[in-house]
C-alpha cells in the first residue's frame, strides 16, 4: 500500500495531515523512519519525536519510564498514588504486601506502556509468576495495590487539559433475540472507524475462539450460543491476573465530563515531572467525582502519549488535540499570525 504521507504509522499520518491542512510543513526527517518528524513554519524548523515535543527535557522523559521515581515525584506533591513497593522477587515482603491488599497489579520498574504488566494478581502463584514475568523487562519489579473502578487517560497538553477517555475491557450488551456469538460479530464489524487518513482500528478484534474469552464467559456463566437478555452486559475480558497487553479495550470520550478537582490533579501531575505534552493514567469509580473521595490514583504519567484514541474514539465526540499540539509546538508564531 502507498501512503500519501510517506508515513505507515497512524499518528505520524494524523500529524502530517493536520500539519499541511494548518500550513505547517511536516514530513518525516528520514525517508522510512517513523522516529521523527520535522515540522516547519514561517521559516522556523523543530524536530519532535510523535508527541514528545521539541520541549521536553531529557531528565523529564527519564523520571516519567522510572515508575518508582514518578511515584515518589507525585507522592511529594500530595498527589494520590496507590500504595506499592519495589521488589526483584518473590520474597517475604512481597507476599505480605499482596495479604495487607488482596488484590495487586505487578509492573517492570522500567519498561514502557502496558509490556510485563499483570493486572488484579490475587495469589500467590499468580504473584509469582506475574513477577517472574516483570522481571524479564529489567530486573527489579513494583507492586502496586491494584485500584477498582475505571480507566482513564487524561491527555494534558502545555498544562491544560485536552481530553479525556475512558477505556473498557471489551463488553456486549444483549437485545433479548441475538446469541452471544451474533453480539461479537456485529461488535467486531464495528471496530474500524472512518478518519481524515482513512480506517482506523478502533480495539482489536475479539477472536471466538480465544481462551481468555471462553474463560471470561465461563466466569459469567454464558456459552458463546445462550441469547443474552436485553440490558444484560456480558463481558468480554476478564482482567484478573491477565497481561495488560492482551486486553482488547473500547474507547469512549469523557472530556466533558472530568471534575475540576481531577483536571487540576492531572495537570499537577504533569507539572510534577516537568512534562509539557503528557497522558495521566487515572483509575477510579467515576472521573466526574475527585479521586480523593473515591478511593482512586494516578498509575503513570506517559511522556509519548497516544492522541489516536482521542481523535477517533470508539463512542463519543472526536476531540481536535492534534491541532492542539501543533499550535502548541508553534504557539509564538500562530498567535503572532492569527
Amino acid at each position: 500500500m502507498t501512503y500519501p504521507t510517506g508515513s505507515r504509522n497512524a499518528l505520524n499520518r494524523l500529524l502530517i495531515n493536520k500539519a499541511r491542512e494548518m500550513g505547517i510543513g511536516c514530513r518525516l526527517l528520514l525517508a522510512g523512519c517513523e522516529d521523527f518528524l520535522e515540522l516547519s513554519y514561517q521559516g522556523r524548523s523543530i524536530v519532535i519525536n510523535k508527541t514528545r515535543s521539541h520541549r521536553l527535557s531529557l531528565i523529564a522523559g527519564l523520571l516519567a519510564k522510572n515508575k518508582e521515581a514518578t511515584n515518589l515525584l507525585l507522592s511529594q506533591r500530595g498527589l494520590p498514588v496507590p500504595p506499592y513497593m519495589v521488589v526483584s522477587e518473590t520474597g517475604a515482603e512481597a507476599v505480605r504486601f499482596l495479604q495487607t491488599h488482596l488484590s495487586v497489579a505487578v509492573k517492570p520498574l522500567d519498561a514502557s506502556g502496558s509490556a510485563g504488566v499483570t493486572l488484579d494478581v490475587r495469589t500467590v502463584p499468580q504473584l509469582e509468576t506475574a513477577i517472574q514475568r516483570a522481571g524479564s523487562y529489567g530486573g527489579k519489579v513494583m507492586l502496586q495495590r491494584f485500584v477498582p473502578g475505571a480507566d482513564y487517560r487524561v491527555l494534558v497538553i502545555n498544562y491544560r487539559i485536552a481530553a479525556v477517555t475512558e477505556y473498557r475491557p471489551a463488553f456486549v450488551t444483549g437485545d433479548g433475540a441475538s446469541s452471544l456469538r451474533e453480539l461479537i460479530r456485529r461488535l467486531n464489524e464495528t471496530r474500524t472507524r472512518q478518519s481524515e487518513i482513512g480506517e482506523i482500528e478502533a480495539f482489536a478484534e475479539i477472536k471466538t475462539d480465544s481462551k481468555r474469552l471462553l474463560a471470561a464467559l465461563d466466569q459469567q456463566g454464558v456459552a458463546l450460543d445462550d441469547i443474552v437478555p436485553a440490558g444484560c452486559l456480558v463481558k468480554l475480558q476478564d482482567i484478573r491476573n491477565a497481561p495488560a497487553g492482551e486486553i482488547s479495550e473500547i474507547y469512549a470520550d469523557r472530556t466533558d465530563l472530568i471534575c475540576p478537582a481531577n483536571a487540576a490533579m492531572a495537570v499537577e501531575a504533569a507539572k510534577a515531572l516537568q512534562i509539557d505534552v503528557a497522558g495521566i493514567d487515572i483509575r477510579c469509580p467515576d472521573i466526574a467525582v475527585p479521586v480523593t473521595e473515591a478511593s482512586g490514583g494516578i498509575l503513570e504519567v506517559n511522556a509519548l502519549p497516544d492522541m489516536i484514541h482521542h481523535v477517533v474514539p470508539y463512542e463519543g465526540a472526536s476531540r481536535d488535540v492534534i491541532r492542539i499540539y501543533l499550535e502548541y509546538l508553534f504557539e509564538e508564531a500562530l498567535t503572532w499570525n492569527r
